[in-house]
């Protein structure tokens, strides 16, 4: 589950719900909205910066990271990077995708390893690194971790309970979007319950308005209800475990069938625009910034999309959590961002200083004032993000966020379970129960095991 596939198909995420293969887009975004407050002086451990008298020791580094990677927010640490301390990443840029983790693996097997590895979170042994414990420092005590929720990351980060992953990137989350202008002309307010949801949905309808938008063409679009839904589920890595070792099914996943259950009540009860299964994202963008739509599930990612095409709108549009629990657990469905890895070797120490240095609030605005995203850093001010992904990030900020999925533990093996996005497809057509939607995943996931010989699922 490495690597990236196009915008259609949502970011990469080790989605064990769904084992598909996402990506999206949260590209810089310039349209007007940044905020540019300086960062408080205690929002973050100081970086090491050497004193204006002392001279700067330079240092080389040498680094491995994916082409794409490499946008105007590391550039702009680079810059930084070099002028207050001295240090110089020579970064070898690699192919996308399979391609460029294979010359990775190649590198470390060959022990012609880099100072600085930019990849993946939670890298396990399985991934063709070695053991984690053995190539990479520990950032568990580092500094920086002061400002970084271990509580909402664990999942997403750590490898077997240690955090080796230091964040690079902004991540992304699954909400509901909407459209505060509608809610402002009708008077509503966000809900907090399902039947404040369903009350709202109701007053929306009856204006003439689309409640809630769904863009069934593209099916991609549908899986987002579940993947916030499914971020509330307790015990995850447990039930992870033991779908994947035929202990238990993806039925047992019943967080993420919430979210699936309310795609089908959002068309059985009417609230859902009339062309919906021939609908797509790109409809779904311009109904709801020019109030035609209220709501529309999608991860903030398409907040790129709507600052591109529809720039004079951004500032109408907002995000809140679907209620799905009521005043109980409601997440926001997190896409964990990418990682930096310190390896461990001659330079680990220099390596570790200028993680230390990325990871601080300082730096962190330097590279999200030139580059979009949702920081993973506490304290992070300086960003391009526009007021719906404020909104989602202080839903991360109250640890009203987590993972929208994990990765079953090392030694498990990962198993497809189908095409999930072609399930919903037939559940919001009416052809599929919210319970068969999971039944199919399993009958996929068992299949595929059996395939490859699994002995938990002879």
């Amino acid at each position: 589950m490495r690597g990236l596939t196009t915008k259609r198909t949502l970011l990469w995420m080790v989605m064990v719900l769904t084992l598909l293969v996402l990506a999206a887009c949260a590209g810089a975004k310039n349209n007007g909205n940044a905020t540019n407050t300086p960062s408080e002086s205690t929002a973050a451990p100081t970086t090491e910066n050497a004193s204006p008298s002392a001279p700067i020791e330079k240092v080389t580094l040498k680094a491995l990271m994916h082409t794409s990677w490499l946008k105007g927010g590391m550039e702009a640490v680079l810059k930084d990077a070099s002028e207050k301390m001295g240090f110089t990443l020579e970064i070898e840029k690699l192919p996308e995708g399979t391609d460029g983790d294979n010359l990775i693996k190649t590198r470390f097997a060959t022990n012609d390893k880099p100072d600085l590895l930019f990849f993946y979170p939670a890298v396990k042994e399985s991934d063709g690194l070695g053991k984690p414990e053995e190539q990479f420092v520990p950032q568990d005590d580092q500094p920086w971790m002061a400002n970084f929720n271990k509580d909402i990351w664990i999942d997403a980060f750590a490898s077997s309970g240690t955090f080796y992953a230091a964040p690079f990137g902004g991540s992304n989350m699954a909400v509901m979007i909407y459209n505060k202008k509608v809610f402002e002309s009708l008077n509503l307010q966000i809900p907090t319950t399902m039947e404040e949801f369903w009350a709202l949905s109701e007053a929306v309808s009856k204006s003439g308005k689309v409640p809630v938008y769904l863009s069934a063409k593209d099916a991609w679009t549908l899986q987002i209800p579940s993947l916030q839904s499914g971020a509330a589920q307790d015990n995850l890595q447990e039930i992870t475990n033991n779908a994947y070792t035929n202990k238990g099914t993806m039925s047992d996943f019943t967080a993420k069938r919430q979210g699936i259950t309310f795609l089908k009540d959002v068309v059985d009860k009417g609230y859902a625009n009339k062309d919906f299964l021939s609908d797509t994202y790109d409809n779904a963008q311009k109904a709801l910034t020019n109030g035609d739509a209220a709501m529309y599930p999608m991860a903030t990612w398409v907040m790129s999309d709507i600052s591109t095409k529809f720039p004079d709108q951004v500032n109408d549009i907002g995000s809140f959590l679907i209620p799905f629990n009521d005043t109980g657990k409601n997440m926001a469905g997190i896409f964990p961002p990418s990682a930096v890895y310190v390896v461990k070797g001659s330079k680990q120490e220099a390596a570790q200083k200028f993680v230390n240095y990325f990871e601080s609030v300082e730096t962190q605005n330097i590279y999200f004032g030139a580059e979009g995203g949702i920081p993973t850093i506490k304290g992070v001010t300086n960003t391009l993000l526009t007021p719906a992904e404020l909104d989602a990030q202080k839903l991360a900020e109250e640890g009203r966020a987590g993972p929208v999925g994990v990765s079953p533990s090392s030694g498990i093996t990962q198993y497809a379970a189908g095409d999930y996005p072609a399930f919903l497809q037939d559940l919001v057509a009416g052809a599929k129960t919210p319970e068969q939607v999971q039944e199919a995943e399993q009958k996929e996931l068992v299949k595929n095991a059996k395939a490859k010989d699994d002995p938990n699922f002879k």
